[in-house]
């Protein structure tokens, strides 16, 4: 792999952040689409990015920290307090970046009266386009990587636990991120798409079952419970929720449907 894509005297640039930082200005860009298309204020947009973005990296340090508490306070020290802040060892949580970004839109989309739901719509696909990149910056780091696989696209992590071919599975969801967001974005145009707050249960459920069965090949370390990896619980977790609201809110168009028996 190639963790680092360049060097120059002390300075290192690392293909994991440079391709971040690419999913991250792509996502700014599918946003401000998206916003002009759901007829939003962009004005919200300007006011908010920063505190937005910063609620993510906030909470997605904290799940990873949380996550990993050994490594963080093997003792007591002012030194492993302060490792807490060192963003830049790569220890970040996806799940935390999505939770803290959709927390942050409601709480300001709240305050300034805005469609909540519509703006978690318009940022869900936004956060999916940028993950299409974050995961590309995964493989080329060598983290989170398959199990081994005979397939002819199998490949070798010098990192990895293993020393044969294995399944590239951040290339795959790569792949399929890029898909859900595309067709995501079509599906603003589409009737469904209309109805605010649609494009992110889809989003919500359609990723989690992607993310899902990306589990069952998977080979890096993880915390199992149940017989389930500690990520495929989550994305089970999100499968059930996004399928409940999709059920609820079909239910719901069904009976406003239908004929009013005792028309006065």
């Amino acid at each position: 792999m190639y963790p680092i894509l360049l060097q120059l005297g002390p300075i290192t640039i690392f293909s994991l952040w440079v391709m971040v930082g690419i999913g991250f200005f792509t996502a700014l860009l599918i946003l401000n689409k998206l916003v002009k298309k759901a007829r939003l204020k962009l004005s919200f947009l300007a006011d908010h990015s920063l505190s937005i973005f910063l609620g993510g990296l906030v909470l997605s340090r904290i799940f990873f920290v949380v996550r990993n508490y050994e490594i963080f306070f093997t003792d007591l020290s002012l030194n492993s307090i302060l490792q807490v802040f060192y963003i830049w060892d790569k220890g970040l949580s996806v799940w935390g970046a999505i939770l803290g970004i959709l927390l942050s839109v409601v709480y300001f989309a709240k305050k300034e009266n805005e469609t909540i739901e519509r703006w978690i719509d318009v940022v869900c696909v936004s956060i999916l386009g940028a993950m299409s990149f974050s995961h590309l910056g995964a493989f080329l780091d060598g983290r989170h990587y398959g199990n081994e696989t005979a397939l002819p696209w199998g490949v070798i992590i010098e990192n990895s636990i293993f020393a044969v071919p294995i399944h590239p599975v951040q290339v795959y969801a790569a792949i399929y991120t890029g898909i859900l967001t595309v067709v995501l974005m079509k599906l603003f145009n589409h009737r469904i798409g209309k109805i605010d707050g649609n494009i992110s249960i889809i989003a919500l459920t359609a990723y989690s079952a992607c993310r899902f069965l990306e589990e069952f090949l998977r080979g890096d370390e993880s915390n199992i419970f149940i017989g389930m990896r500690e990520a495929q619980i989550y994305a089970l977790l999100g499968v059930i929720i996004g399928g409940i609201l999709l059920f609820v809110r079909h239910k719901k168009k069904k009976t406003a449907n239908q004929p009013n028996p005792n028309p006065s």
